[in-house]
């Protein structure tokens, strides 16, 4: 029994060490965002934080504070993109909204956005990334991976019924 399992060892065990697929190992590619994730922009100053959101056929602007986070109401920011130049309205406390028609094609838009609140003012820059996310392709499992799963899972086998095996030898000679 000791040679089977040896004999076994020494044959499948090296296979399961075999290269295989040619699927990319590497580390470096950063994960790719979940669909629901809009696209969006971000710009800071001392004073403001602002972020810019494309939902649907509108474009989101959140305003706060940089300090403490809190929304900032009443302001006049405008945006312009090249030949794009628009101002937004307040829809909600620290939220204001444009139409977005200018930013229907996938390209990356560089911001120019001009904020007024109160006695402060501020001019920032960011880039509204609109390009399609890269497709990945999904692992397909080869019929040499199915092979070296099942061979380890003959080794194991093997290795059970060999200790129960022994177990059994041995509880042959125990008195009861």
């Amino acid at each position: 029994m000791k040679r089977l399992f040896a004999l076994l060892a020494m044959v499948i065990l090296p296979a399961m060490a075999w290269p295989h697929g040619g699927e990319d190992h590497s580390h470096d590619a950063a994960p790719a965002a979940p669909a629901d994730i809009a696209p969006r922009a971000v710009a800071q100053s001392e004073d403001f934080e602002l972020t810019v959101l494309k939902t649907g056929g509108r474009i989101l602007l959140y305003l706060d504070r940089y300090a403490d986070n809190a929304p900032v109401t009443g302001a006049v920011i405008e945006l312009e993109s090249g030949t794009y130049k628009a101002v937004a309205k307040e829809t909600e406390p620290g939220l204001y909204a444009l139409p977005g028609d200018a930013f229907a094609k996938p390209a990356k838009y560089p911001l120019t956005l001009s904020v007024q609140a109160g006695d402060t003012a501020d001019l920032l820059a960011a880039s509204l990334d609109l390009t399609e996310p890269e497709v990945t392709v999904e692992h397909v499992h080869s019929w040499d991976e199915w092979a070296v799963w099942g061979g380890a899972a003959s080794v194991l086998l093997v290795a059970v019924g060999f200790v129960l095996a022994r177990r059994r030898k041995a509880m042959k000679g125990v008195p009861q």
